[in-house]
């Protein structure tokens, strides 16, 4: 919730102009104050200054284009009686009646590529049931926004879905009016309060593109356009741009640049500067922040399709087509960093045995699985050994030896994954006792993934088939290679 006091002191101080400036250019007259507003706090939480200067290009197409109504003669509580008897529904198809004759998909097209201009003209010819959309390439921003207070977002259309995804800025709306409501704001302090307020409440552009990056888990392929200003982008090694990409993109993973034609070579490495996040009103949908670009040495599609490794890479069999976001095997990306002789980390991902000595269960916990838990992304608050599980009237108890994600409440335990101990298993009979064991643990906590680790190895059972059959297996040994270890961290990983 908004905190009252403090959006008092903010109305008092520096908010009271934000305010006026908004009120003045959605519900008065449209003004060059107003976009330059709309510039500058655009610039505080937008990464690319490139999308920030495209947002005051279409206002300022929009000031010269615009016609006014009556509607700017009107007070903001008059407007609030106003919209009550209004269909928001029915105003977005009046006002897009000729776009939506195209099929979905150009419509869609249409109305991203004039989000700025449209939405502030929707909020000036229907005050009070429109709101100015100035989070163009940050849906990631109002996303951390509505966490921080509690607002309550429409859930996010599907990608193929173009007729939706344009319909959620008019769900959006309803969402953000009925939070107005419940705070109390008049129309321009809920702009003030999106556009300035709480982008300073979260941190701005902090709140997301990362400095200080951590080691990479993983490496993606993204593609860029050969003939256009994605292979100049490359040039700046300050450059921050949004990407389409992997939504499971993590800070500082390895994203490798493929340029297309006339280039058609792998050209940059890149390191992402924030989380892969998903945006309903970006057309390619899935997005990362990404920087730290380190030119290399091209590697064309001809030598690609030729080298005994590469070659076998699927997105190359598919002759490069849909490579945004593909993910590379840690092998791959380490080879293509050794070819192009790139000035960039590797993935790190093997898995080294401390010991060969495990004379009891204890010494397989502490040298083995508790190092491969750490080495699958996990910190010891992110996991619980011997987990005491109540059963029925409190006389019985299932401890599973290792929880990968717990959480616990009274009465209720859950957990992502369990790891159950053993010494050593030798035979079969063995081997199903245990997997039994696992089992019931796994189900109790609804867990995703039952796995059971001995001195010979580790192996894992998933919950869509009840935990039966093994959706991994492999030996400390194999886990030294750092694509097996690799596929491990996407079955049980904390992702």
């Amino acid at each position: 919730m908004l905190n009252q006091y403090i959006w008092g002191l903010y109305k008092k101080s520096e908010g009271s102009k934000v305010i006026d400036v908004f009120h003045e250019g959605l519900y008065d007259r449209f003004s060059d104050e107003y976009i330059d507003m709309i510039h500058n706090l655009y610039g505080f939480y937008c990464a690319n200054p490139e999308y920030v200067d495209v947002v005051r290009n279409d206002l300022r197409e929009l000031k010269q284009n615009i016609r006014y109504n009556s509607s700017y003669e009107q007070t903001e509580k008059e407007i609030d009686l106003y919209i009550d008897g209004e269909d928001i529904n029915k105003c977005f198809e009046s006002f897009y009646d000729e776009v939506f004759q195209l099929n979905e998909q150009s419509t869609f097209q249409a109305f991203i590529n004039s989000m700025e201009y449209s939405t502030t003209l929707l909020s000036i010819y229907y005050p009070g049931l429109f709101i100015p959309y100035y989070f163009m390439c940050n849906y990631n921003v109002i996303t951390k926004i509505a966490e921080a207070f509690d607002i309550d977002l429409p859930e996010i259309p599907p990608k193929a879905n173009h007729k939706a995804r344009m319909w959620h800025y008019v769900e959006l709306c309803k969402s953000l009016n009925a939070f107005r409501k419940e705070n109390n704001l008049s129309l321009s302090e809920l702009c003030a309060f999106l556009y300035d307020f709480a982008p300073q409440y979260i941190g701005g552009k902090k709140s997301y593109i990362v400095d200080d990056l951590p080691e990479p888990r993983s490496a993606f392929f993204i593609g860029g356009g050969g003939k256009n200003e994605d292979s100049v982008a490359e040039e700046d090694a300050d450059s921050i741009t949004r990407w389409q990409c992997n939504p499971d993109t993590r800070v500082g993973d390895m994203i490798v640049m493929y340029l297309r034609t006339p280039i058609s070579a792998i050209s940059s490495i890149w390191r992402a500067r924030s989380v892969g996040f998903i945006d309903p009103f970006f057309w390619y949908y899935r997005c990362t922040y990404i920087g730290n670009p380190v030119k290399v040495k091209r590697i064309p599609i001809d030598k690609i399709k030729k080298d005994r490794v590469l070659k076998k890479m699927p997105i190359v069999k598919k002759n490069m087509q849909g490579i945004n976001g593909v993910e590379l095997k840690p092998s791959d990306y380490n080879y293509i960093v050794e070819k192009t002789k790139a000035d960039v980390l590797k993935l790190e991902n093997s898995f080294e045995v401390d010991s060969e000595e495990f004379p009891n269960e204890k010494a397989v916990e502490d040298k083995l699985i508790k190092p491969l838990i750490k080495k699958l992304g996990y910190e010891e608050s992110e996991y619980k050994q011997q987990l005491y599980i109540e059963i029925g009237n409190h006389n019985y108890a299932l401890i599973p030896d290792f929880v990968l994600s717990p959480a616990t409440s009274k009465g209720h335990y859950s957990g992502y994954a369990i790891i159950e101990a053993k010494r050593s298993i030798t035979s079969e009979k063995q081997m199903e006792e245990t997997k039994t064991q696992a089992r019931s643990y796994a189900k109790i906590l609804g867990a995703k993934y039952s796995s059971i680790a001995s001195q010979e190895g580790i192996w894992v059972t998933s919950s869509r088939d009840d935990y039966t059959k093994d959706v991994f297996s492999a030996s400390w040994e194999e886990l030294k290679n750092e694509d097996t270890l690799f596929e491990l961290r996407k079955r049980i990983g904390n992702e």
